[in-house]
């Protein structure tokens, strides 16, 4: 007879209750058992890739026009911005050189 000082706690039981059943869906899957077929094999099936492939697909293909069109308009955001700063620059150089050009000649002409 052991002495223990502590309680050792019980095994956990995780029970799962499925918030919907399909009694529909078990007959077609307990046939299948005994029919010995595996998948998603439905006779009025016409894709062979299946429907959910399709619609990957396609949604694969949105997502991937969806990113070459950010990224076209991200470029030209990029491109446009670029050239907005080189005239700002263009344009202060221009006003400085305006501004300051007695002085320069006179540093550079002095000797």
């Amino acid at each position: 007879m052991a002495i223990s000082f502590f309680k050792v706690p019980k095994h956990r039981v995780y029970d799962y209750q499925p918030i919907y059943y399909d009694p529909e869906k078990e007959r077609r899957e307990q046939r299948r058992k005994e029919l010995g077929l595996t998948g998603n094999d439905d006779a009025n099936d016409e894709n062979p890739q299946g429907v959910g492939s399709l619609i990957r697909g396609g949604a694969m293909r949105q997502r991937h026009r969806n990113f070459s069109e950010k990224m076209r308009a991200q470029r030209k955001r990029s491109q446009f911005m670029l050239f907005a700063i080189a005239i700002g620059l263009i344009i202060i150089a221009y006003f400085m050189m305006r501004e300051f050009s007695e002085e320069i000649y006179e540093v550079i002409f002095k000797n």
